[in-house]
């Protein structure tokens, strides 16, 4: 991780750490957190950050906004107190629904806490040959005995479906489509392009398409090569542009594909 630009890379290595279990890895980021008192705690929207990160911000009573699209660091006034913060961390995400975005500050408690939904943020290589300081620490000290009461007998681990969060092509189809049969057709295009199915809030609370599927603010964030979106804004300058009714359109891409695939 260095790579990225990681000025102090604290590490704790023990036995009893994994498989991941709640306890052990609360306290060490507890403790730590109180020794080195950060601005900011930024964790991903997974499944361990979504256990780890209110445990930690709970105990600390730092507060924690989950799930952020956007992140900013920006100046915040509060007219009632008469206060200036600055350099806060703006911790942006979708909010009843995904109606609107809502912009959440955190000015008194630290550290301003935050989880990210995966696919939002680019991962990039600030210097390859970086060095930052590397610091290990005694798990023992920052982990009561305690701690390990919970053991993982065995790990049962499915197989994801699908890939919409690394797919390089996807479909993606709206209310509009009409029916679960008008997202068969989207299916079958997929099959020849080598691309996932993605679906609209309102196509899979009309239960056209299953919720795994769901794309967007409420849904999975994608970063696809080729979006496939009548509404999109790339419209307005593209060179090229398909429009035209789903029953139209479908059926001559999967002909089209059909003939032409290897």
């Amino acid at each position: 991780v260095l790579p990225f630009g990681v000025d102090k890379l604290h590490v704790f290595d023990a036995p009893g750490l994994f498989p991941y279990t709640s306890l052990p890895h609360s306290s060490i980021l507890i403790n730590l957190f109180k020794e080195e008192k950060p601005q900011i705690c930024l964790m991903g929207a997974t499944v361990i950050g979504r256990d780890l990160g209110p445990r930690v911000s709970s105990a600390l009573t730092s507060g924690l906004t989950a799930d952020c699209t956007s992140l900013e660091i920006g100046n915040h006034e509060d007219k009632k107190e008469g206060k200036v913060y600055e350099n806060l961390l703006y911790q942006i995400r979708p909010a009843f629904g995904g109606n609107i975005v809502a912009t959440i500050v955190n000015p008194e408690h630290r550290p301003q806490m935050a989880t990210v939904r995966e696919g939002v943020m680019k991962k990039e290589i600030l210097d390859a040959d970086y060095k930052g300081e590397v610091i290990n620490h005694d798990v023992a000290k920052y982990v009561p005995e305690t701690d390990y009461v919970v053991k993982v007998i065995d790990r049962h681990v499915e197989k994801a479906k699908h890939n919409l969060k690394g797919a390089p092509i996807v479909i993606a189809g709206g209310y509009g489509m009409g029916s679960k049969e008008g997202f068969d057709m989207l299916f079958e295009l997929a099959k020849e392009l080598h691309a996932e199915v993605g679906a609209s809030r309102a196509a899979v609370d009309a239960g056209y398409a299953d919720h795994d599927r769901q794309i967007g603010q409420t849904g999975v964030t994608v970063r696809p090569k080729l979006y496939i979106d009548e509404n999109a804004p790339i419209n307005t300058i593209a060179d090229y542009v398909i429009n035209g009714t789903v029953e139209e359109v479908i059926p001559k891409m999967i002909k089209y594909y059909k003939s032409h695939s290897k």
